[in-house]
């Protein structure tokens, strides 16, 4: 009696469905696709599926969600709207919103593509866009954050164990032929640089001793101050040149760029 009752309770048990754990997430849209949408969130990009009836929101508006999580897919039971995100940040590329950046600028030129610079926790951002479609990116300071690494670089890529090595990431181009390259720092210090093919397969490794004479970043920073420029923004390392976006002693945005004796060898009007 005692076994049948306690295979009873065991098949009763078994066949009651587990009842799936609702988790929190908070992100910005990104994109919509009728009733799903692309949130950007600080460990990546998700496909949210809404809730039943819900309002879709606008890009870049902030959302808290509770939900059910597959993989890179979530159902949402619940979401809460939070403000919308400003002007500026809507003009950005999907991958660039939901990334907390500030002092958005942006400059078109005359090939049809755009140029962003902003403001990162933890640096200055470079980004060229052709459309809503993103072709390079590039920072100063602690490098690109890993949520945009992750949203624009294929899976094959980000699997590749050299990628590893790199723990300062300040480059990602994708070429109009579907190739991709990145730059960044190891830990040591050294310059690395990795080409893949569309597919995500390994085409160019390169790894040297960083022998660049220009300016460092923050001896940039403090001698654009002492030749009276102000708000100085992105810093672009050459091998004997910098160049920033700052406003110069007349008030202009400028692009500035100085030797590696701190000297101004170009001055030029950066156009909004």
């Amino acid at each position: 009696m005692k076994r049948t009752l306690a295979a009873l309770i065991l098949t009763t048990a078994l066949a009651t469905p587990l009842v799936a754990q609702e988790t929190p997430l908070s992100g910005t849209v990104a994109e919509i696709f009728g009733t799903q949408i692309v949130l950007t969130t600080p460990e990546g990009r998700l496909l949210v599926t809404l809730p039943e009836g819900a309002t879709v929101p606008t890009p870049g508006t902030r959302l808290d969600l509770t939900g059910t999580r597959t993989g890179d897919t979530f159902a949402a039971a619940t979401l809460t709207a939070g403000p919308a995100a400003d002007p500026a940040e809507a003009m950005l590329p999907a991958a660039l919103r939901g990334l907390g950046l500030t002092d958005i600028r942006s400059r078109p030129d005359d090939d049809g593509e755009t140029y962003f610079y902003a403001r990162s926790g933890t640096g200055w951002l470079r980004a060229e866009a052709r459309g809503a479609r993103l072709l390079e990116v590039q920072a100063d300071g602690a490098g690109l954050p890993p949520a945009l690494i992750d949203a624009m670089l294929p899976a094959a890529v980000r699997a590749e164990p050299r990628l590893a090595e790199i723990a300062r990431m300040t480059e990602i181009d994708l070429d109009d032929d579907g190739e991709i390259s990145v730059e960044g720092f190891s830990a040591e210090g050294m310059r690395i640089e990795i080409e893949f093919s569309r597919n995500g397969t390994l085409r160019e490794y390169d790894r040297e001793l960083d022998d660049r004479r220009s300016l460092s970043d923050a001896a940039a920073r403090d001698r654009l101050a002492a030749l009276g420029y102000t708000d100085v923004g992105f810093i672009e390392r050459g091998g004997r040149h910098v160049t920033a976006l700052a406003i110069n002693p007349f008030g202009d945005t400028v692009e500035v760029r100085l030797d590696d004796q701190g000297r101004v060898a170009r001055e030029r009007l950066w156009q909004n």
